[in-house]
């Protein structure tokens, strides 16, 4: 599974517990589980935008150390390109989703524009295993 950037802002702001258990869980079931290097971008600006540099430096250091990160090379960047131009999306939403496809794994995301991959989780429905 490819666990989007969104993920990871449920994991670290939710102050509901059972949610945070139920998003762990779904970690646990991954045989293997993935991040872009786009989402290890996103958490980083967007911590250090709102907290400390050292809680984005533990965050990340954190994601690198559970997750394989999988980086943009030509080919996530041109399908992403094309999925972009496609749904009318952000940049960073369209290269994850790429980076999903190109593995051919689900991603772990609440995100609507998540189209043209299997969603693993949606804060509407229960989670589902990969």
């Amino acid at each position: 599974m490819l666990f989007e950037t969104r993920y990871f802002w449920a994991i670290f702001r939710s102050k509901d517990q059972r949610a945070i258990r139920e998003l762990k869980a779904i970690y646990d079931r991954a045989d293997t589980a993935y991040i872009s290097s786009i989402s290890i971008y996103e958490v980083y600006k967007q911590t250090i935008e709102s907290e400390e540099m050292q809680v984005a430096d533990v965050r990340v250091t954190t994601m690198e150390n559970e997750f394989d990160v999988v980086d943009v090379d030509a080919e996530i960047a041109e399908e992403g390109a094309r999925i972009s131009h496609r749904l009318r999306i952000p940049m960073a939403d369209s290269l994850i989703m790429a980076t999903a496809k190109r593995l051919r794994v689900s991603c772990v995301t609440d995100d609507p524009h998540f189209t043209e991959v299997k969603r693993a989780w949606t804060r509407t429905k229960e989670p589902e295993s990969e």
